[in-house]
């Protein structure tokens, strides 16, 4: 029992330097996201001065043409390099969310490493209490020994909780920080061939994962309309044809905006490049509107999973809203995205027509 003591004291004494090193790894962390912060914001500033400078630039009235000419391009070649050395930094940023995410895991096993030691700890002082074969010194020895561990103990659970506490700190400011540069360059970049999105609610990986969401929402969907005894056939028609609805609205409103920008499909490709920006990012703001104009449609409001006195019918209404809004949404992604319905692999289940995965249309 003696050795079992000594080998958890040293036990504990290891977790603790090993969680030290732990919060000495987190202190250089946040050292180094501060750092990356402070260099995307400075990115971000020389970036709008360039902005800034291209519109004076195209806007002045030069007495040389050539010699304008000139300045914008390196004005824009300086703008370009702006914009990857700030993709980088953004990369970084990610890199280190990555790292910081393993260090609380490693911290959470090392808290929980020392709450198993606290507890051996605890046991080994109870059944030295209750022994009276060790000599008085000894037993006050070990005593002290184990309220000295215990204090470390707490030391350490105390700077774990502080930890904790400034480590939620910091991904709130994380966030914040996240939310506020993604809509400062969202409106900022689209310039060059270069357009830089964090957290755009329309981008292409965001619309794969809205559609996987959607898949799971079927899941609950067509067990509710499996029990109401509705025909799988019928249905499966019904969300066919509304992510093709959709697909054709999107395609009229392009071919619109198309009118506006004097273009057609044969001469969209010879078009400028700042019309064609211009174009793209018309449809992209037509996919913002469409994507925070949900939150105003009562039909898109439901729960994803139907209550059991709900009629089908009702259920098939929000259902179709909500295929044919995911639909218009990624019919105007460049390159249009649409459930692989060609692709498919049914079971014997004949409710098991829904795609979960997408596939790219030629872009328009």
């Amino acid at each position: 029992m003696d050795n079992e003591f000594r080998q958890t004291r040293y036990d504990l004494k290891c977790k603790g330097e090993e969680v030290k090193s732990h919060l000495l790894r987190m202190k250089q962390m946040e050292e180094d996201l501060h750092q990356t912060r402070c260099d995307l914001k400075h990115g971000e500033d020389e970036v709008e001065k360039l902005i800034w400078g291209i519109s004076k630039m195209e806007q002045r009235q030069h007495p040389s043409m050539g010699e304008m000419k000139g300045h914008l391009y390196s004005i824009r070649s300086d703008l370009t390099l702006k914009e990857d050395q700030v993709e980088k930094l953004i990369w970084s940023m990610r890199e280190m969310e990555g790292q910081l995410y393993s260090i609380r895991s490693d911290l959470k096993h090392g808290e929980e490493e020392v709450k198993s030691l606290s507890h051996r700890v605890t046991k080994l002082e109870h059944f030295y209490q209750q022994q009276n074969q060790d000599p008085r010194s000894d037993l006050e020895r070990k005593e002290k020994e184990l309220e000295s561990l215990s204090h470390s103990m707490r030391e350490m659970e105390g700077q774990l909780y502080s930890i904790r506490s400034d480590l939620e700190e910091k991904e709130k400011e994380l966030k914040s920080f996240k939310d506020r540069v993604a809509g400062d360059v969202a409106l900022s970049m689209k310039t060059g061939k270069t357009f830089v999105s964090l957290n755009s609610p329309v981008s292409r990986d965001r619309l794969k994962e809205m559609y996987e969401e959607l898949w799971m929402e079927w899941r609950k969907i067509k067990n509710h309309l499996k029990s109401n005894g509705e025909n799988p056939e019928s249905v499966k028609e019904m969300i066919q044809e509304k992510f093709k609805e959709a697909m054709v609205a999107m395609e009229k409103k392009k071919k619109q905006i198309d009118e506006v920008f004097g273009v057609n499909e044969l001469s969209r490709g010879s078009a400028s490049e700042k019309v064609q920006q211009y174009r793209q990012s018309t449809c992209q703001n037509l996919q913002l509107v469409l994507y925070h104009g949900r939150k105003e449609d009562a039909d898109l409001k439901t729960p994803s999973s139907p209550h059991e006195s709900e009629k089908p019918q009702d259920v098939m209404k929000s259902w179709s809203s909500k295929c044919y809004w995911m639909g218009c949404l990624m019919a105007l992604n460049n390159p249009p995205l649409h459930p692989d319905w060609k692709n498919h692999r049914r079971s014997m289940d004949p409710w098991d027509f829904f795609p979960r995965n997408l596939t790219a249309a030629s872009g328009k």
